[in-house]
């Protein structure tokens, strides 16, 4: 069972296509971190859905956000094609190197509170 004021450090994690010299494949990072209640992390990884910046498509034609488990699945359709974004929550329960920042500061100020999905 799920307890949403168990507190600690929660990774906003983001997984998609991603590449390099390797090709292309699925990968997840953390774009942001929360401290508080998992209540608390789910309404700030909402919020950052709702304000995520689409790299692709370039030209969106429709964004629909889907409400799943303990996240949310972005769907991005463009011109020719359709990307898939997926969202959800990750408790810090080890980090070997706790001197150093968990993600790197992002770059653009943090967008306004938005009322969660449900109460």
């Amino acid at each position: 069972m799920r307890d949403d004021a168990t507190r600690g450090t929660w990774g906003l994690m983001l997984t998609c296509l991603g590449g390099g010299l390797g090709g292309v494949r699925m990968v997840t990072r953390p774009v942001g971190h929360v401290t508080g209640t998992r209540q608390e992390a789910r309404d700030a990884l909402y919020r950052h859905v709702l304000s995520f910046e689409l790299k692709h498509p370039a030209n969106p034609q429709r964004r629909t956000v889907y409400e799943q488990d303990e996240g949310y699945l972005l769907i991005a359709v463009g011109l020719t094609q359709t990307f898939e974004y997926a969202f959800h929550l990750a408790r810090v329960v080890h980090d070997s190197r706790p001197d150093l920042p968990l993600a790197p500061p992002q770059p653009t100020a943090p967008p306004p509170p938005v009322a969660p999905p449900y109460q």
